[in-house]
């Protein structure tokens, strides 16, 4: 057997023949002739020492590599430097590009951000006593739906919160909520100048879920505005996924009701479930069926045809919630606020009048 001596890591020291152990606060105390106090308040707080006692403490601390526990300096500081954002769910594009704005802004602002799925689970005590609810500084958490004890959670908790997706400033919780309405308006109108409003249909995720209620109630009202009332099977709920939207494409096609109609989408993924289903039953889109979609992930843009959307500014709204966290975070005195954040219609292929 051949053993290769390797050089040893710049951030380890030896500890023992053919071992080396991370640097720690001990060692750089012993290499700088100081005390773990001094070098603790040299990072955390170096106005406290002296200029050149720190600068002796720096010097040590670069040559050999050393990196502050991030645990230990919460704990000291009472400060992490660590933001929270828990989601109902953490796959697919939507939330992907919602944490990217997040954590853009989060290292921006100078700091780090730990994502979750767990705030949606019932286990509140494990939560609460978990040792990441202990090291961040604050929390950003998305309600989609009716939670009371999620929301009495977030209102009570000790930690500075950031409401997303619902507006609770008459609870006390800054918040950030997506117009839906604009979009929405705009989408139902687009339908309208070539389907007549019969044959306009809207699908939406859970009827539980808040954005779905928006959508559909928006959707309805421009509807009735120039087509009267509005028929129960006009609107439909199920889940925000590509197989709902392709279940009730096959159901309404079954029915002879989707040829020479137009269907708003709560999400892209149930447009492009939809938009599946009619070419396999061989209704052409946009000729023969008019398909929008709403959130304008990365999805509208690879599915053909290229599917028109309501475009939410998704990474933006991760780092709105990240900047209004912060302030919070910052100044727990300052005022409630909610920002609210526009929604866009993109035309594209799928419902183009050119192409009818």
């Amino acid at each position: 057997m051949v053993c290769l001596a390797m050089p040893a890591h710049p951030n380890r020291v030896s500890s023992a023949p053919g071992h080396a152990r991370p640097v720690s606060i001990q060692d750089v105390a012993a290499a700088a002739g100081v005390s773990t106090a001094t070098v603790s308040r040299v990072v955390n707080s170096p106005d406290l020492v002296a200029p050149a006692t720190a600068a002796r403490v720096q010097g040590v601390i670069q040559s050999l590599g050393y990196k502050p526990n991030l645990f230990a300096k919460a704990l000291m500081t009472r400060k992490s430097q660590v933001l929270g954002i828990a989601l109902p769910d953490i796959h697919g594009e939507f939330y992907s590009e919602l944490l990217r704005g997040a954590d853009v802004e989060a290292r921006r602002l100078g700091y780090h951000l730990l994502v979750s799925s767990e705030a949606h689970t019932p286990a509140e005590q494990e939560r609460q006593g978990s040792l990441a609810f202990g090291l961040i500084d604050g929390l950003a958490v998305m309600i989609t739906e009716p939670n009371e004890s999620l929301w009495r959670e977030a209102r009570d908790a000790s930690l500075p919160t950031v409401v997303l997706d619902t507006d609770l400033r008459e609870r006390g919780m800054d918040s950030i909520v997506v117009d839906n309405a604009i979009g929405t308006r705009e989408a139902t109108e687009h339908l309208l100048t070539s389907v007549p409003g019969a044959r306009c249909y809207f699908v939406g995720g859970a009827r539980e879920n808040f954005d779905t209620q928006q959508r559909a109630k928006v959707f309805a009202q421009t509807l009735g505005l120039t087509s009267g009332e509005v028929r129960p099977d006009q609107v439909a709920y199920g889940q925000y996924s590509l197989e709902w939207g392709e279940q009730w494409a096959r159901q309404m096609l079954g029915h002879g009701a989707l040829d020479g109609a137009g269907v708003l989408a709560g999400n892209d993924e149930i447009a492009v479930g939809v938009i599946r289903a009619a070419q396999d039953a061989g209704l052409a889109v946009p000729e023969r069926l008019r398909v929008v979609g709403f959130d304008d992930t990365r999805l509208a843009s690879l599915v053909r045809p290229r599917l028109s959307t309501v475009r939410i500014p998704l990474a933006e709204v991760g780092a709105a919630a990240v900047r209004t966290l912060v302030r919070r975070v910052q100044d727990r005195d300052a005022a409630t606020t909610c920002v609210r954040l526009p929604t866009k219609l993109v035309v594209r292929e799928s419902s183009s009048v050119e192409r009818r």
